[in-house]
């Protein structure tokens, strides 16, 4: 029996969150890379979308956008061709295998940065250059460290906005930790919660992933 491209999406989004550490995670994205994207439309993916819908509605005279965890650019690519966005557009991710799919896309990007977002959440840009920073899909286990959250924050201008998906608390520890952590940050009014929303991650999968994007200013 053929194995359908929703199957092999579910058991590929599995296998990158099962792996034993971040370095196994990014070697199966690389192997993954090629197929991604119509895996992932096979189960209806939906974090971009959402991503994107915010972007659009919170983003009004944005000229720096940064995608951090860009993968193949999905989300980059419904921020240019269905939300009209024209402005400066820099793409960041960890995989290479990914970063040239999403090079494919011809999107008009600047800056096509591959990098590793460690725990401390430097990354290879100026502080305070973004007017938006979108993050989709990206913290989670084995992906981006929950402490990387205030470096990450730094690209962005004072007023800048930070859009990002996550799974939601009950999901497992690493997003109780997200979601703490997270909050300690508005607590101390380094970042403040504009707008939250929660949806199905996967519709086509069968199985309930629920997840939240939330759009986040800084201070």
């Amino acid at each position: 029996m053929e194995i359908t491209k929703r199957e092999l999406g579910k058991t590929n989004r599995q296998n990158v969150v099962k792996c034993k550490n971040p370095m196994e995670s990014q070697e199966t994205y690389t192997g993954w890379s090629k197929k991604y994207d119509e895996e992932l439309d096979a189960l209806n993916y939906q974090s971009p979308q959402y991503a994107a819908k915010m972007f659009g509605k919170n983003s009004h005279g944005v000229k720096a956008v940064l995608d951090i965890g860009t993968g193949t650019g999905k989300a980059a690519e419904l921020i240019r061709k269905k939300y009209g966005y024209e402005g400066v557009f820099d793409l960041l991710d960890a995989n290479l295998g990914m970063l040239v799919q999403a090079d494919k896309k011809g999107l008009n990007i600047r800056n096509i940065i591959r990098h590793w977002v460690d725990q401390r959440g430097e990354l290879p840009v100026k502080d305070e250059s973004y007017d938006v920073i979108t993050c989709t899909g990206s913290f989670g286990p084995n992906h981006i460290s929950v402490t990387a959250l205030p470096g990450m924050v730094k690209s962005l201008k004072h007023g800048g906005l930070f859009i990002m998906t996550a799974g939601i608390p009950g999901n497992d520890s690493y997003h109780l930790e997200f979601h703490r952590f997270l909050q300690n940050m508005i607590d101390a009014k380094e970042v403040e919660l504009v707008e939250k929303e929660e949806y199905q991650n996967f519709p086509n999968a069968l199985d309930e992933v629920v997840n939240v994007v939330l759009v986040l200013k800084r201070s």
